[in-house]
Protein backbone atom coordinates (compact mmCIF):
# COMPACT_ATOMS: atom_id res chain seq x y z
CA UNK A 1 0.00 0.00 0.00
CA UNK A 2 2.82 2.36 1.18
CA UNK A 3 4.40 1.68 -1.92
CA UNK A 4 1.83 2.26 -4.13
CA UNK A 5 1.07 5.64 -2.92
CA UNK A 6 4.96 6.33 -3.35
CA UNK A 7 4.54 5.39 -6.83
CA UNK A 8 1.32 7.27 -7.52
CA UNK A 9 2.70 10.34 -5.20
CA UNK A 10 5.50 10.48 -7.84
CA UNK A 11 3.65 10.33 -11.06
CA UNK A 12 1.70 13.03 -9.93
CA UNK A 13 4.08 15.17 -8.67
CA UNK A 14 6.26 14.22 -12.40
CA UNK A 15 3.35 14.84 -14.19
CA UNK A 16 2.72 18.09 -12.16
CA UNK A 17 6.20 19.40 -13.25
CA UNK A 18 6.63 18.56 -16.63
CA UNK A 19 3.78 20.51 -17.22
CA UNK A 20 5.84 23.22 -15.73
CA UNK A 21 9.14 22.42 -17.59
CA UNK A 22 10.92 24.74 -20.34
CA UNK A 23 12.94 22.80 -23.03
CA UNK A 24 16.34 22.01 -21.99
CA UNK A 25 19.28 24.73 -22.78
CA UNK A 26 22.90 24.04 -23.62
CA UNK A 27 25.47 26.11 -21.90
CA UNK A 28 26.70 28.69 -24.06
CA UNK A 29 30.10 28.52 -25.40
CA UNK A 30 30.86 32.13 -26.23
CA UNK A 31 31.38 34.09 -22.80
CA UNK A 32 31.45 37.66 -24.94
CA UNK A 33 28.03 36.89 -25.81
CA UNK A 34 26.05 35.13 -23.36
CA UNK A 35 21.92 34.93 -23.70
CA UNK A 36 19.13 32.86 -22.96
CA UNK A 37 16.40 31.40 -25.32
CA UNK A 38 13.64 31.87 -23.24
CA UNK A 39 12.41 35.36 -22.50
CA UNK A 40 10.08 35.81 -19.50
CA UNK A 41 9.48 34.57 -16.17
CA UNK A 42 10.97 30.99 -15.57
CA UNK A 43 9.13 29.09 -13.54
CA UNK A 44 9.80 27.95 -10.27
CA UNK A 45 9.42 24.12 -8.49
CA UNK A 46 8.66 24.50 -4.59
CA UNK A 47 10.63 22.34 -1.71
CA UNK A 48 8.00 19.37 -2.13
CA UNK A 49 8.01 19.25 -6.18
CA UNK A 50 12.48 19.81 -6.02
CA UNK A 51 12.98 15.94 -4.96
CA UNK A 52 11.24 14.53 -8.26
CA UNK A 53 12.41 17.63 -10.70
CA UNK A 54 15.95 18.54 -9.19
CA UNK A 55 16.41 17.83 -13.12
CA UNK A 56 13.81 20.19 -14.53
CA UNK A 57 15.07 22.36 -11.75
CA UNK A 58 18.41 22.57 -13.02
CA UNK A 59 17.82 23.59 -16.01
CA UNK A 60 15.47 26.11 -15.16
CA UNK A 61 18.11 27.83 -12.53
CA UNK A 62 20.62 27.46 -15.53
CA UNK A 63 18.01 29.43 -18.07
CA UNK A 64 17.16 32.37 -15.22
CA UNK A 65 21.16 32.84 -14.51
CA UNK A 66 21.69 32.90 -18.29
CA UNK A 67 18.65 35.90 -18.47
CA UNK A 68 20.25 37.97 -15.56
CA UNK A 69 24.05 37.60 -17.56
CA UNK A 70 22.54 38.51 -20.53
CA UNK A 71 20.57 41.22 -19.01
CA UNK A 72 23.91 42.57 -17.09
CA UNK A 73 25.85 42.30 -20.31
CA UNK A 74 23.34 44.78 -22.52
CA UNK A 75 23.54 47.05 -19.02
CA UNK A 76 19.77 46.38 -18.52
CA UNK A 77 20.44 44.78 -15.11
CA UNK A 78 23.24 45.99 -12.27
CA UNK A 79 24.74 43.16 -10.24
CA UNK A 80 23.66 44.35 -7.28
CA UNK A 81 20.01 44.15 -8.30
CA UNK A 82 17.39 41.94 -6.83
CA UNK A 83 17.11 39.98 -9.68
CA UNK A 84 21.03 39.18 -9.79
CA UNK A 85 20.37 38.69 -6.00
CA UNK A 86 17.36 35.99 -6.72
CA UNK A 87 19.36 34.26 -9.81
CA UNK A 88 22.43 33.79 -7.47
CA UNK A 89 19.98 32.12 -4.84
CA UNK A 90 18.03 29.58 -7.15
CA UNK A 91 21.15 28.44 -8.69
CA UNK A 92 22.86 27.68 -5.08
CA UNK A 93 19.89 26.43 -3.80
CA UNK A 94 19.66 23.83 -7.16
CA UNK A 95 22.87 22.91 -6.92
CA UNK A 96 22.21 21.86 -2.61
CA UNK A 97 20.09 19.46 -3.95
CA UNK A 98 21.81 18.29 -7.43
CA UNK A 99 25.74 18.94 -6.77
CA UNK A 100 26.99 17.77 -9.88
CA UNK A 101 25.69 19.79 -12.32
CA UNK A 102 28.99 20.88 -13.66
CA UNK A 103 26.93 23.82 -15.64
CA UNK A 104 25.31 25.26 -12.90
CA UNK A 105 28.59 25.44 -10.89
CA UNK A 106 30.25 27.38 -13.90
CA UNK A 107 26.95 30.03 -13.78
CA UNK A 108 27.68 30.60 -9.82
CA UNK A 109 30.99 30.89 -10.68
CA UNK A 110 30.34 33.97 -13.67
CA UNK A 111 27.62 35.20 -11.29
CA UNK A 112 29.33 36.15 -8.50
CA UNK A 113 32.62 36.64 -10.16
CA UNK A 114 31.23 39.61 -11.24
CA UNK A 115 29.45 40.41 -8.76
CA UNK A 116 32.70 40.27 -6.30
CA UNK A 117 35.89 38.71 -7.78
CA UNK A 118 37.35 38.30 -4.96
CA UNK A 119 34.65 36.20 -3.40
CA UNK A 120 35.94 32.18 -2.16
CA UNK A 121 32.68 30.92 -3.67
CA UNK A 122 33.54 32.47 -7.44
CA UNK A 123 37.28 29.70 -7.02
CA UNK A 124 35.44 26.98 -5.42
CA UNK A 125 32.69 27.11 -8.06
CA UNK A 126 35.16 27.46 -11.12
CA UNK A 127 37.32 24.61 -9.45
CA UNK A 128 33.61 22.35 -8.93
CA UNK A 129 33.71 22.57 -12.68
CA UNK A 130 36.69 21.12 -13.57
CA UNK A 131 36.80 18.36 -11.12
CA UNK A 132 33.13 17.08 -11.89
CA UNK A 133 33.25 17.80 -16.17
CA UNK A 134 37.37 18.02 -16.59
CA UNK A 135 36.70 17.32 -20.08
CA UNK A 136 33.67 18.88 -21.09
CA UNK A 137 34.74 20.53 -24.12
CA UNK A 138 31.20 22.82 -24.39
CA UNK A 139 32.43 24.41 -20.99
CA UNK A 140 36.12 24.85 -21.72
CA UNK A 141 35.47 28.63 -23.95
CA UNK A 142 33.30 30.37 -20.58
CA UNK A 143 36.05 28.76 -17.90
CA UNK A 144 39.13 29.85 -19.60
CA UNK A 145 37.53 33.41 -20.30
CA UNK A 146 36.26 33.13 -16.29
CA UNK A 147 39.74 32.48 -15.29
CA UNK A 148 41.40 34.59 -17.51
CA UNK A 149 39.32 37.83 -17.08
CA UNK A 150 38.66 37.53 -13.36
CA UNK A 151 42.25 36.74 -11.98
CA UNK A 152 41.37 33.42 -11.03
CA UNK A 153 44.95 32.50 -12.35
CA UNK A 154 46.04 33.47 -9.07
CA UNK A 155 45.17 30.55 -7.32
CA UNK A 156 47.68 27.66 -8.26
CA UNK A 157 45.03 24.90 -8.60
CA UNK A 158 43.27 26.74 -11.02
CA UNK A 159 46.27 28.30 -13.21
CA UNK A 160 47.03 24.36 -13.31
CA UNK A 161 43.67 23.43 -14.85
CA UNK A 162 43.12 25.86 -16.96
CA UNK A 163 46.73 25.19 -18.39
CA UNK A 164 45.07 21.22 -18.58
CA UNK A 165 42.03 23.55 -21.08
CA UNK A 166 44.67 24.67 -22.83
CA UNK A 167 46.39 21.87 -23.41
CA UNK A 168 43.34 19.98 -24.38
CA UNK A 169 42.62 22.22 -27.10
CA UNK A 170 46.00 22.45 -28.59
CA UNK A 171 46.48 19.00 -28.84
CA UNK A 172 43.28 17.47 -29.22
CA UNK A 173 40.54 20.01 -30.14
CA UNK A 174 42.37 22.81 -32.52
CA UNK A 175 39.02 24.25 -33.51
CA UNK A 176 38.71 25.39 -30.15
CA UNK A 177 41.69 27.96 -30.09
CA UNK A 178 39.63 30.52 -30.94
CA UNK A 179 38.74 30.33 -27.72
CA UNK A 180 42.09 30.48 -26.38
CA UNK A 181 42.58 33.52 -28.24
CA UNK A 182 39.52 35.28 -27.23
CA UNK A 183 40.10 34.40 -23.61
CA UNK A 184 43.27 35.39 -23.77
CA UNK A 185 41.90 39.64 -25.12
CA UNK A 186 39.30 39.45 -23.00
CA UNK A 187 41.92 38.71 -19.87
CA UNK A 188 43.54 41.07 -17.13
CA UNK A 189 46.99 41.53 -17.31
CA UNK A 190 48.01 38.62 -15.03
CA UNK A 191 45.59 36.55 -17.47
CA UNK A 192 47.30 36.88 -19.97
CA UNK A 193 50.61 36.13 -19.03
CA UNK A 194 49.32 32.85 -17.77
CA UNK A 195 47.74 31.99 -20.77
CA UNK A 196 50.38 33.09 -23.24
CA UNK A 197 53.01 30.62 -20.74
CA UNK A 198 50.64 28.01 -21.35
CA UNK A 199 50.64 27.99 -24.87
CA UNK A 200 54.19 28.66 -24.99
CA UNK A 201 55.12 25.41 -22.91
CA UNK A 202 52.45 23.87 -25.47
CA UNK A 203 52.97 25.50 -29.02
CA UNK A 204 55.01 28.83 -29.03
CA UNK A 205 54.68 28.92 -32.60
CA UNK A 206 50.84 29.87 -31.63
CA UNK A 207 51.84 32.53 -29.37
CA UNK A 208 51.75 35.61 -32.10
CA UNK A 209 48.16 34.63 -32.94
CA UNK A 210 47.30 35.62 -28.86
CA UNK A 211 47.72 39.27 -29.86
CA UNK A 212 46.85 39.37 -33.65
Amino acid sequence: MALAVTVGSYAFVSAVAGTKALERVPFPSDAAKISSPWVGDVPSFSEILLPFASELESNHALITALQVLEASRKKQMTVQSAEYADAIRRVRQTLSISPYNPELWLALALLQAQRDPHDPVVFEALKMTYFIAPNDMRLVPVRLDVAGRFDLLADPDIKDLARSDVRLIMTRRPELKPAIVSAFRRASDRGKAALQDAVQSIDPTFVPSLRG
